[in-house]
């Protein structure tokens, strides 16, 4: 795999929030009903959206940093029946004369979903290869909520994502992926916990890794079940490609059924490119290189196609260079 590409934070049609190192701006006024703030005693954003409140377009918070040594606090509230769209980019400013030493970037997140509230929130992290990005999110949805969850993870030195997710109404829902591309050292780990608390509720987890040279890549899943939440649907999926026989993946799926009503599975796979669709690409006419290309693009396009907001995806292809 090679380097990837530095590519510019996507201009698009948003609601476009700025951070230097924590402290957030924004330029275009929010609609009535909506609510953004900088948290006042430590860095970080608390986002409201009122009852009922609908955003007709995304909200693009770009995470900057230009010094070492971050730690966000961040807080979003969505009342009954709201819906919107939450895209964070994290990157280092490429111009900053700060000699980055691995520096830390901690971000704490904590989600509240009101009754039949919907969030869809993807995470693009790429600052460079001299940091590690620690994320701790907690997520508690009501009755009806809906959200869905993505990371993207690439040129970053050391990424740990960690992400419990407690469904507390009935037919609460929740889906979150990740693609992440690790090369050289790079590591990425996620962690995930879902609980289901109430009758109903249906959760899905699909994480992908592709990994070369020495790098190295960690998935917990878990999903609990309590007692009372029969009528569970709640399915667990982690695919790998290991480009490089020095690469490691470590996977650790996890179900802890408490309720006799309920579906739930899990499936795990670590491998290299499929032999036998590259050989076919490549009996086609198709180079070496070129069949490689095309079975990476749809091997990570299960993750990065359900991305929603068109530009962003677009943007996140480009930065991708097999």
């Amino acid at each position: 795999m090679k380097k990837l590409k530095h590519a510019k934070l996507p201009d698009f049609d948003s609601y476009r929030i700025s951070s230097q190192n924590g402290s957030f701006r924004y330029d275009e006024q929010l609609p009535e009903g909506v609510i953004f703030n900088n948290n006042v005693k430590v860095k970080g954003f608390s986002l409201f959206v009122s009852s009922g409140v609908k955003l007709s377009k995304p909200i693009h918070i770009a995470c900057l940093f230009d010094k070492p040594g971050v730690d966000l606090r961040n807080s979003i509230i969505m009342e009954a029946g709201s819906s919107a769209e939450v895209l964070i980019s994290y990157c280092a400013n490429s111009a900053s004369s700060v000699k980055w030493d691995m520096s830390e970037v901690n971000d704490a997140t904590n989600i509240t979903l009101g009754n039949s509230a919907n969030l869809n929130m993807v995470r693009l992290q790429k600052i460079n290869n001299a940091v590690r990005l620690t994320t701790d999110t907690t997520v508690r949805q009501d009755a009806y909520s809906c959200m869905k969850t993505c990371y993207v993870i690439m040129y970053t030195e050391t990424v740990c994502n960690r992400m419990e997710v407690k469904l507390t109404g009935v037919e609460a829902e929740h889906t979150v992926s990740g693609l992440s591309l690790t090369q050289q050292s790079e590591h990425a780990e996620n962690d995930i916990r879902i609980v289901h608390a109430s009758p109903d509720c249906k959760s899905n987890q699909l994480f992908k890794h592709i990994l070369s040279d020495t790098s190295t890549g960690v998935f917990t899943g878990r999903i609990v079940v309590d007692k009372d939440a029969q009528k569970t649907a709640a399915f667990q999926r982690s695919a790998n490609i290991l480009l490089n026989p020095k690469a490691k993946m470590n996977i650790r799926p996890q179900l802890e059924i408490y309720a006799d009503d309920v579906k739930c599975s899990h499936g795990a796979t670590v491998g290299q490119l499929d032999a036998e669709a590259l050989f076919y690409l490549r009996s086609r006419g198709i180079g070496e290189n070129e069949a490689k290309k095309m079975l990476l693009n749809a091997f990570a396009g299960e993750v990065i196609d359900d991305i929603s907001c068109k530009p962003f995806r677009k943007n996140i292809l480009r930065m991708i260079d097999w």
